[in-house]
């Protein structure tokens, strides 16, 4: 009888979206399991510590997470 070969769970496909928000270049990175939500991995904010979106919230669609993103960095001017 051959030992059982747990499944692998897949891996997070990653997307890079840089953006500008208050003045500040960023890159963000998105992350989503296929067929799954999106979510903020990391944010590389220029001159700053990385930002982590520690609420582990989601967002149905890329580009709702690319909004988010944005608005992480924005509000650091505040």
């Amino acid at each position: 009888m051959e030992p059982e070969v747990p499944e692998e769970e897949p891996e997070p496909i990653e997307e890079y979206v840089p953006g500008v928000a208050n003045g500040r270049n960023y890159m963000a990175r998105l992350c989503h399991l296929p067929g799954g939500p999106w979510y903020i991995d990391v944010v590389h904010v220029e001159s700053l510590p990385p930002l982590h979106d520690n609420d582990d919230r989601t967002w149905p669609t890329r580009d709702e997470a690319v909004r988010a993103a944005e608005k992480l960095v924005a509000n650091l001017g505040h």
